[in-house]
């Protein structure tokens, strides 16, 4: 049997013994449509729009005037005015649309410069429209990937295709609410503190927001490419249609069985539901293993590493040629991501390619090491440096520090004036990850730091008052190294004048003393407080208070 041979018939025994968990009954959302629809743009274009949807008679009909005729000596005007005189058509002065599939809204300008939402002007109160064809000469809503049930065109050449397909989307319609967020690990902000931004600039819905300091997921708009969760370095923004973890255990069984059935030289193909139907998955040579997705860029660096370090030669990312520019530049920056990573463990850049199908397949790379025994758990970060570390070892990675592009979520912290820091604790209250901490139950205040846990999200930087933290990009490629819990400042402690407790860094106690010196809140006795734990503080203030009953009254 030939190795091509052998090779088919492992995969094919891979694919049969190999159950995926990804197709459970997934959480949805859920769309609700009774056909009104839209049309908006130039009054010409509008109605002769009008004409051709009125052979759809379930749909229902607004018109909105927002641009001057296009064509305002066209022959066929008359009769296309004829025919939609019994339409309402309304004046859209600064249309702004917003919204998705059954719950449009269009604001306008009224009159007297006052907003009016005509929607609201159509069907009451709680009026929306369901769909919208959109015939301006700039699109209202210009997304890269705008919600269901909008349609723009510049031109008339597809307008029955467009208004058939809007007209298909009458009904009841149910989605997959494609992600999970968990603010509480989201490194955007803390209290005030502006931090990592990392997936709003890869949304091509608009589906993600900051609203109150929070990044917030719209799942109508959302439509699961995935960008998102693959950039979010701290995993607060998870894929649940599968999530990595079920994926990743996936991929490790599916590699186990490959190799047990004899096969070689196994080649993971990442590939979204538009990249499988522009290639013939029966024609790939029999090494290549197909993982099917609904958006390629939906998998990302963690999981590209889990599947090397199961014993994949090489992985490759499949790309659809007309695939958005957002999606291009999330895997381009996620494999810049990957190279220093990958030069650190030890193997070749090319073990991790885009690939558009079309063109001709990447060549097969050398036999990998299997070096993961089972699939790594825990968190996005720590299935991702166990996957590292696994490869690092079996290639016999480097030691020296790795630079990383600008913005990479790698690196270290440092205290640019150690003298300068009070170790007020301001920058581990609002680390996300607990990278930055401090010392626990012990007598004398320090500040630690453990750089796999580091996200360069910069908040500690802007948190700090004195100005003395400075991000380090890089990576250390020695798992020790990287997970030591390193000091980066330790002092004497402040003990209570009362009662010796220690209570605070002697620098800090002394920097606030120097800046409250002539303040007339805090002199003679008041001033004493200031050397005093929590506390000793509160009983100093009541005691006379106690002592002397009608002092209260003067309070």
């Amino acid at each position: 049997m030939s190795v091509d041979n052998k090779n088919l018939y492992a995969r094919d025994q891979a694919l049969r013994l190999t159950g995926r968990a990804d197709n459970l009954l997934p959480v949805t959302v859920t769309y609700h449509s009774h056909g009104r629809l839209l049309l908006i743009g130039p009054e010409d274009r509008v109605r002769r729009a009008a004409v051709r949807a009125l052979t759809h008679p379930a749909l229902r009909l607004t018109l909105a005037v927002s641009e001057q005729p296009r064509h305002p000596d066209a022959s066929d005007l008359d009769a296309v005015f004829g025919a939609t005189a019994h339409l309402e058509t309304l004046l859209a002065r600064s249309p702004k649309l917003h919204g998705y599939l059954g719950q449009y809204g269009l604001t306008v300008r009224g009159p007297e410069g006052e907003a009016v939402a005509l929607e609201r002007v159509c069907y009451g109160p709680e009026g929306r429209f369901d769909l919208v064809l959109d015939l301006g000469q700039t699109a209202l809503l210009a997304l890269e990937r705008p919600p269901f049930g909008y349609r723009h065109l510049s031109e008339d050449d597809e307008l029955d295709c467009a208004i058939a397909a809007l007209a298909e989307l009458m009904g009841v319609f149910d989605k997959p609410r494609y992600f999970k967020l968990d603010n509480e690990a989201c490194a955007f902000t803390a209290r005030g503190v502006p931090g990592c931004r990392r997936c709003l600039d890869l949304c091509p819905t608009d589906a993600l927001r900051a609203d109150q300091g929070e990044i917030r997921i719209d799942p109508f708009l959302c439509q699961g490419l995935g960008s998102c969760a693959s950039a979010c370095p701290t995993g607060a923004i998870s894929y649940q249609q599968p999530s990595a973890a079920t994926q990743e255990d996936y991929l490790w069984r599916l590699l186990a069985r490959y190799r047990e059935a004899g096969g070689s030289h196994p080649h993971l193909l990442i590939a979204g539901e538009a990249e499988c139907a522009a290639f013939d998955a029966e024609a790939l040579p029999g090494h290549w293993l197909l993982l099917p997705v609904e958006e390629s860029a939906s998998v990302g660096i963690e999981s590209w590493l889990g599947a090397l370090a199961a014993g994949a030669s090489r992985v490759s990312i499949a790309l659809h040629p007309e695939c958005g520019a957002t999606t291009r530049q999330a895997l381009e920056r996620e494999l810049a991501l990957a190279a220093p990573l990958l030069e650190g463990a030890g193997v070749a850049q090319e073990a991790i390619s885009v690939w558009q199908p079309g063109t001709a397949l990447p060549e097969t790379l050398a036999e990998r090491l299997v070096a993961l025994p089972e699939t790594p758990k825990g968190s996005k970060r720590e299935r991702l440096f166990a996957a590292f570390d696994a490869l690092h070892a079996a290639h016999g990675g480097a030691t020296a520090a790795l630079a990383v592009p600008a913005g990479a979520p790698y690196g270290a912290v440092r205290l640019n004036n150690e003298q300068g820091c009070t170790l007020c604790m301001g920058c581990v209250a609002v680390c996300p990850t607990r990278a930055l901490h401090a010392s626990q139950g012990g007598a004398v205040p320090e500040l630690r730091f453990t750089e796999q846990d580091c996200v360069q999200c910069g908040m500690c930087e802007q948190a700090c008052p004195e100005r003395v933290i400075t991000l380090a990009p890089g990576l250390q490629p020695v798992a020790e190294a990287r997970r030591a819990d390193r000091l980066l400042k330790a002092e004497e402690a402040a003990c209570c004048i009362r009662c010796g407790k220690p209570f605070a860094p002697a620098s800090l106690v002394r920097r606030i003393r120097e800046k409250l010196v002539g303040h007339s809140h805090f002199q003679g006795a008041a001033a004493e407080r200031l050397l005093m734990c929590e506390d000793c503080r509160v009983r100093d203030v009541f005691e006379p208070l106690v002592a002397n009953p009608l002092d209260q009254v003067k309070v």
